[in-house]
């Protein structure tokens, strides 16, 4: 067998004498989030187009672009704040593309989804705010102000619990509005620029909160124009992906399955999950050893 490897995403062989066209995917389930040919419209133009993004369960995925490459617009769909005009979005096994708008508020509970301009109730407290998150999943009253008391500690906002909200700084409800996204935390957070205006001492806090909602088992999305910043997001065990224009270019767009090697006859690293087709676009092989998107 003659393996020839094209791109980090397609390789081709020839199996039997017939030429192979393999799309190695990583066995993502479905049951956390998955975007397929994701295409999103703003003005009758193009701000997403053929996005595949996956994510799963106590993963950190940072998506780098500079402004308007379309990251807001992808952390939206996500996020179940809006629907695309074209494509799939599989979360908690459904796709929520085809729902009605009017249940999307219930798959948005159990999302935990930040974004600077976060609508918060000034005459509450803070405490309060972070609190309603975890009210609407059903959590009890005692619960629910413990898990709130968690996130705010998480960013060391704890002393801001009983101030009402109206009477904090931009950054302090900022803090607020990422501390309700991240109480529970709940099976996906989605973080629009989280960490944008703050300090470095903030920052570096928002990056320690995200990866503690990450080892919690949440899914974890974030995006950010900062280089730096992202940087720093992989160095605490981020996957890093790039978007310009409305589509994902470089890596990957999601985690692929080990190399397909062949050594003396066998075979290493074998994949999880392959998908194979022949060049007449007729099925050849498939072998499955995890669930993953199809």
């Amino acid at each position: 067998m003659t393996i020839h490897c094209n791109t980090p995403s397609f390789c081709s062989f020839e199996l039997c004498g017939q030429k192979v066209s393999a799309t190695p995917c990583l066995a993502y389930d479905r049951g956390v989030l998955w975007l397929e040919g994701i295409g999103c419209l703003r003005h009758g133009c193009d701000v997403l187009e053929g996005v595949t993004l996956g994510v799963s369960g106590g993963e950190l995925v940072v998506v780098e672009g500079s402004q308007a490459s379309g990251k807001s617009t992808l952390l939206e769909v996500a996020a179940a704040a809006r629907l695309p005009e074209r494509g799939a979005v599989w979360f908690a096994g459904r796709n929520t593309a085809t729902l009605q708008r009017a249940s999307l508020p219930f798959v948005r509970r159990n999302i935990g989804y930040y974004t600077a301009d976060a609508t918060l109730v000034g005459e509450d407290s803070a405490l309060a705010n972070v609190m309603s998150a975890l009210a609407v999943r059903g959590e009890p009253l005692g619960a629910a102000e413990a898990g709130a008391r968690d996130a705010l500690a998480l960013l060391r906002a704890q002393e801001l619990a009983d101030r009402q909200v109206a009477s904090l700084s931009s950054g302090q409800r900022r803090l607020v509005a990422l501390a309700r996204a991240l109480a529970g935390p709940p099976p996906l957070v989605v973080a629009d620029e989280p960490a944008a205006l703050l300090g470095d001492e903030a920052r570096a806090l928002v990056i320690s909160a995200l990866a503690t909602a990450r080892d919690a088992g949440a899914a974890v999305l974030a995006a950010t124009a900062d280089c730096a910043w992202a940087n720093a997001l992989v160095a605490a065990g981020g996957r890093r992906i790039h978007l310009a224009e409305g589509h994902i270019v470089g890596a990957p767009a999601v985690g692929l399955v080990p190399a397909l090697t062949v050594t003396d006859g066998r075979e290493e690293q074998p994949p999880r999950s392959l998908s194979l087709e022949t060049d007449a676009g007729e099925p050849a092989v498939r072998t499955e050893g995890a669930k993953g998107p199809r």
